[in-house]
């Protein structure tokens, strides 16, 4: 029927379309939502000895605005119950009507309670609205109209093409247009054109204010999505105007998000913790694009080779690739990091800045006043103005007033011509250290010590797998000499334009007009080769070959080849050699022998005219 005054169910038709109107409000504007309790309603007088009056069956009512219909209110019957309330019970259902009459909200209850006089509803048995493509679904709700409050206690669901989401507690407030989620809940999100998830939101609490499009999430929130996990004590996140994603949020409190790298299967990814971290989302596909964080900050990143780095810093930022990848990361304020490679090797670096570049897959630190970085392992310390270090591939490279002491610990690694078991320090301009330093190069002005044996050269190359030591550009190299009885040892000074040096056979070689100096004398000549005593600490002996020169003092013998044994302190001449004193006299023989020992040069001539000259040297 239509009624023409204003009666009980009349009224009640009013509020339920109100009510149908904040519910759907509150249905579209859940997009991510705290407890707030209901305020209880005003006791009513019961109806006369707990009887129900004024029992109205088969309820249809409508309510029209400047002649249009706007809400239509259907139900099985209406009455004022024992409890002093008014009752609207049985397939309830209440429509809203748009301008041009088709159904824009309709409501669904078994049962609608309310005093009589008030605009304080409760609904309640299956309760649904329906708005468009939002859907609000419980089996009660609370509506104070004066009070501007609508929601449950008990429970509610909620979903839409895009939304979808359940709590233990929903309420609405109309007049700051806000929305609270309490007692746990969840939202997830898709996109427009996609049934996946592409985000979810989880917790104990959620408020979210409608008109500024932006949540807090409390209770040990979780936000998942776009290749990502973030939990903290709190979330707060800002919404995109169309209510379709979540642009940014900041998280506080045991803050922590880890992420996936494209291939999720195959192991990489990380997390980054700290006590605040700040997160951008993009949108096509949804992914975070990149994120900061600060306080005390952890950041772990796995490769799929097996390869992980962890870095510790007050500040860091990332960034993501489209996929929502890790592609980079920068972290100041004094870094420390550990790498650990995918052979297994492992090494840390300390600095007062760093950085990753996936795509080159290189960890940079570069050093700043009164700070460089230093990488350290088990077989080098390395420190220089800048220190790269690739995890994935394994290997690091140094540059600009490099220091690199190789370990005595690992002797097996120790580089070739030095002795095992002693530390090695190498200065030069540039270095790269193979993976495990199986091999390294040094450039630049190089210099390698250890005791009184060094390398000089413009370049050295070291390789622990070979056992060999390569160097070009100038090399000179330092032995300890042979110490005699009485006297301190005297080093062996060589040089060339190459040397090569082999462990397995401590043979040691020079090219490129090759120069030895000995405690006594010295030498030249196209090639210089010798062998290094065991221990590699001093000098067994020596050869010469092709335009060999030989000085002692005033003496100068040339010849074609020339040997020396450290043990007899011989330098032996073969090869047509012949011998000047420096006044204009020479002498020549098949042989040519500097007795450094004995202070002699003998000059022997063999065939029928076999002699020997004796000359004190």
């Amino acid at each position: 029927m239509c009624a023409q005054k204003a009666s009980a169910p009349a009224r009640l038709a009013a509020g339920l379309a109100a009510v149908v109107l904040v519910a759907v409000a509150a249905a579209v504007a859940v997009r991510l939502t705290h407890r707030r309790d209901l305020p209880a309603p005003a006791a009513v007088e019961p109806p006369p000895q707990g009887r129900a009056v004024d029992l109205k069956e088969r309820i249809r009512q409508q309510e029209f605005e400047s002649g249009r219909l706007v809400a239509e209110i259907r139900g099985d019957a209406f009455e004022r119950g024992a409890d002093g309330l008014n009752h609207l019970r049985g397939a309830i259902e209440v429509a809203n009507l748009g301008p041009d009459g088709r159904v824009v909200s309709r409501l669904k209850a078994a049962e609608v309670v309310y005093a009589p006089g008030s605009l304080r509803f409760t609904v309640r048995g299956g309760v649904r609205v329906e708005a468009g493509d939002v859907v609000l679904e419980g089996e009660t709700y609370d509506y104070d109209k004066a009070a501007g409050l609508f929601g449950t206690n008990s429970g509610g669901r909620f979903e839409s093409t895009t939304l979808a989401g359940r709590a233990a507690e929903i309420a609405y407030d109309e007049a700051a247009d806000e929305i609270r989620l309490g007692g746990g809940f969840l939202v997830e999100m898709t996109g427009p054109a996609s049934e996946a998830k592409t985000l979810a939101v989880s917790g104990e609490s959620l408020t979210y204010a409608r008109r500024e499009r932006r949540g807090r999430a409390e209770g040990r929130a979780e936000l998942r999505g776009g290749g990502s996990l973030a939990t903290a004590e709190t979330i707060v996140f800002a919404v995109a105007a169309d209510d379709e994603a979540v642009e940014s949020a900041v998280l506080e409190g045991r803050a922590k998000a880890s992420f996936m790298n494209d291939a999720s299967k195959s192991g990489e990814g990380g997390e980054v913790d700290g006590d605040r971290i700040t997160v951008a989302f993009a949108r096509d596909p949804f992914a975070v694009r990149d994120a900061s964080a600060e306080g005390k900050v952890r950041l772990t990143r796995r490769e799929a080779g097996g390869a992980a780095v962890r870095v510790e810093a007050p500040v860091a930022a990332l960034t993501f690739d489209r996929g929502g990848g890790l592609s980079g990361w920068s972290a100041s304020g004094g870094v420390r990091a550990e790498i650990r490679e995918a052979d297994g090797s492992v090494r840390s670096l300390e600095g007062e800045k760093a950085s990753f570049d996936r795509a080159a897959d290189r960890i940079r630190a570069e050093s700043v006043p009164g700070r460089r970085p230093v990488a350290d392992s088990i077989e080098a310390r390395v420190e220089a103005d800048a220190v790269m270090i690739c995890p994935a591939a394994g290997g690091l490279q140094a540059s600009g007033g490099l220091r690199c002491v190789f370990r005595s610990e690992t002797a097996g690694r120790t580089p070739g011509f030095f002795t095992p078991g002693e530390d090695v320090l190498v200065t030069c301009e540039a270095m790269s250290l193979a993976p495990g330093g199986a091999s390294a190069l040094f450039k630049g002005n190089v210099r390698a010590r250890q005791d009184e044996g060094s390398l000089e050269a413009d370049e050295l190359e070291f390789s622990s797998e070979k056992g060999e030591t390569r160097g070009r550009g100038g090399v000179a190299a330092a032995l300890p000499g042979t110490s005699k009885e009485g006297e301190a040892a005297g080093a062996v000074l060589m040089r060339g334009q190459e040397m090569t040096y082999v462990a397995e056979t401590r043979a040691l070689s020079f090219t490129g007009r090759a120069a030895a100096r000995l405690p006594e004398a010295s030498l030249e000549a196209r090639t210089v080769a010798a062998v290094v005593a065991p221990g590699g600490k001093s000098l067994r002996s020596l050869s010469a070959r092709t335009d060999v020169i030989v000085r002692k003092g005033a003496y100068e013998g040339r010849a074609g080849a020339a040997d020396y044994e450290a043990a007899a302190d011989r330098v032996v001449l073969t090869g047509n050699p012949v011998l000047t004193d420096g006044k204009g006299g020479s002498a020549r023989g098949t042989k040519l022998t500097f007795d450094l020992a004995d202070d002699k040069i003998l000059v022997e001539n063999e065939g029928s005219g076999r002699s020997t000259t004796v000359i004190k040297s």
